[in-house]
């Protein structure tokens, strides 16, 4: 699993920074004002821009709690992606690292007695 959600968090970092580096590189004046208005442009987008709201703001909620669960650090920086490039990155790189966390807690997990 580790090494599909490595290849999604490149993909989900890479895509998402073509098309807004494609968008603000137009050298358009009013970029940041389209990029603000274009989520809510018609009623259709506004669907999808509100279904990914709610999503990464369930999907933050959890990451944050199960780091603490697993006492895992950096947590901020999954918090960050999410606003600095998206879900598509943010979470298939958390998955990785909690995967990475869980695996190394296998075996302090099977110390107990026989």
């Amino acid at each position: 699993m580790r090494s599909i959600y490595i290849v999604l968090f490149i993909l989900g970092t890479l895509f998402p920074m073509v098309c807004f580096g494609k968008h603000f590189g137009g050298g358009s004046a009013d970029a940041w004002a389209q990029f603000w208005a274009a989520p809510f442009a018609s009623w259709v987008i506004s669907g999808f821009s509100w279904d990914l709201i709610i999503t990464a703001s369930a999907c933050t909620t959890w990451m944050i709690v199960e780091s603490r669960r697993l006492k895992m650090g950096g947590v901020v920086w999954q918090v960050l992606l999410v606003f600095a490039v998206g879900m598509s990155c943010s979470l298939p790189l958390f998955l990785f690292r909690r995967e990475t966390r869980l695996r190394a807690r296998q075996p302090e997990q099977n110390t107990g007695p026989i």
